[in-house]
């Protein structure tokens, strides 16, 4: 059987890519009702006990402005005071009639028992949120999703909703769609690094119901989670393959991919599984909405912290969060931004080039003919065209290989017998192997009167 060359491409970058690891050993995942407690809070010191289901705290408000400090009483005593980033700005606009402005979460150390909230500024109807599993409703067989024979499949075996156990019943409204995804935003959901394989679920299920029960959104912000040992799970629902608008980047939600790793990189490294992880995820991307990883887009601002709405923004088509946004996130993981877009771009394998065309017989004298011929620098789907003045299509062929080649007699395809016009036209060599932007060569040919037999 013959592959086509996007199957291929994906398949080996499939089989080249490293194992994602097993996560559990018991074959399911529950699915468990979220335990979410809220409390009053007054600006100042505030000291409150742990439950022992309790993942992660965060602050919330209604309005105005609010500088958070919090540490934690451990077996070893208070750890030093962490300060959770706002991050008020980044739902996308249908959400915001009900979204509360907050921190990002802020996870809970083991063995901590007492979490200690300072509160500076002048924040409304001010609320401190503790969030864990709550009753496990049933349990979900456990598996990798399986691989789709398009970009999908570079993500290798990625983790579905139903591995970590969403609730889709927290869920509202019903996802919404960009037209495509144009570049792909890296985040971390910063709190901590302290977490095992088999926590990973429980970890995303707590960033899941912060997001919609303390913040207001829909549901998760992000598309895409990746852990520290490399494990890719499916975040936000709307389909995996599709252009769903999240909540993760203020202003630039809309025709982008928000990938976060699960940790905080200003605290540690990111480790080498992640950013391999992440550079599969880009891969994706570029595969799915034919994009290059190395390549910069224009983006317009719908109103962020950084940039007014309307302003016209170029980025890489893979940048951090800090980008678009007053934010120190993704922290370290921002610094291997280059080494990610290179890996997604090796995935993809290079963009075919038009190394030379050459073109014979010109000027046209109907039925002598004219030659387009091309080299490329590797196989591809290519098209070669000769327009008329107006654009009109004349002559077309098509194929996929190494050697475009369009032989034309001066006929009009369109009118079967009909010499062409004399006047100036234009050949156009295009080439599109469906991962990278089109490679296009052009250039204008004369048209003469035809040949008249003696």
């Amino acid at each position: 059987m013959r592959l086509s060359r996007r199957a291929a491409v994906v398949l080996a970058a499939v089989l080249l890519s490293p194992a994602v690891p097993s996560i559990a050993t018991t074959g399911a995942t529950p699915v468990v009702a979220p335990l979410v407690r809220t409390v009053q809070l007054a600006v100042g010191a505030t000291t409150a006990r742990l439950a022992e289901a309790d993942q992660l705290v965060g602050v919330t408000w209604a309005s105005g402005d609010a500088q958070v400090r919090v540490r934690w009483l451990t077996p070893r005593g208070w750890t030093a005071w962490e300060v959770p980033e706002d991050d008020s700005d980044v739902p996308e606009a249908a959400e915001r009639r009900t979204a509360r402005k907050g921190t990002e979460p802020v996870w809970r150390p083991r063995g901590a028992t007492l979490v200690d909230v300072r509160v500076a500024g002048a924040p409304r109807a001010l609320q401190l949120v503790r969030v864990g599993d709550g009753q496990v409703e049933r349990a979900l067989s456990f598996g990798a999703a399986p691989a789709h024979a398009d970009a999908r499949g570079l993500l290798g075996g990625v983790r579905t909703r139903a591995d970590w156990g969403a609730d889709e019943s927290l869920r509202s409204d019903k996802p919404s769609y960009a037209s495509a995804v144009r570049a792909v935003v890296v985040h971390h959901t910063a709190g901590g690094n302290d977490y095992t394989q088999a926590e990973v679920p429980k970890k995303i299920r707590a960033d899941y119901a912060y997001h919609v029960k303390a913040r207001g959104w829909s549901d998760l912000g992000y598309n895409i989670v990746v852990d520290k040992f490399g494990g890719i799970w499916e975040g936000r629902a709307g389909g995996l393959g599709r252009a769903t608008i999240g909540s993760h980047a203020a202003g630039f939600n809309t025709g982008t991919l928000g990938v976060s790793l699960l940790g905080d990189t200003t605290k540690a490294a990111p480790t080498a599984a992640t950013v391999r992880a992440m550079a599969r995820v880009a891969a994706y991307a570029g595969g799915t909405w034919q994009f290059d990883p190395l390549s910069k887009v224009t983006l317009t601002s719908g109103g962020s912290p950084r940039y007014r709405s309307g302003t016209k923004v170029t980025l890489g088509r893979i940048h951090g969060h800090k980008d678009t946004g007053k934010t120190a996130c993704p922290g370290a993981l921002y610094d291997r931004l280059g080494e990610i877009r290179t890996a997604a771009a090796k995935l993809l394998g290079p963009a075919p080039r038009i190394n030379a065309v050459q073109v014979t017989g010109a000027p046209v004298h109907a039925p002598t003919p004219l030659v387009v011929a091309a080299d490329l620098s590797r196989d591809a789907p290519w098209a070669v065209e000769v327009h008329d003045g107006s654009g009109v299509v004349v002559a077309r062929a098509t194929g996929e290989g190494r050697r475009p080649l369009l032989e034309w007699n001066g006929l009009r395809s369109d009118l079967a017998v009909v010499p062409a016009q004399p006047g100036e036209y234009a050949w156009h060599v295009r080439v599109d192997d469906g991962y990278h932007p089109q490679a296009v060569r052009s250039g204008p040919v004369q048209v003469g009167l035809p040949v008249v037999p003696l």
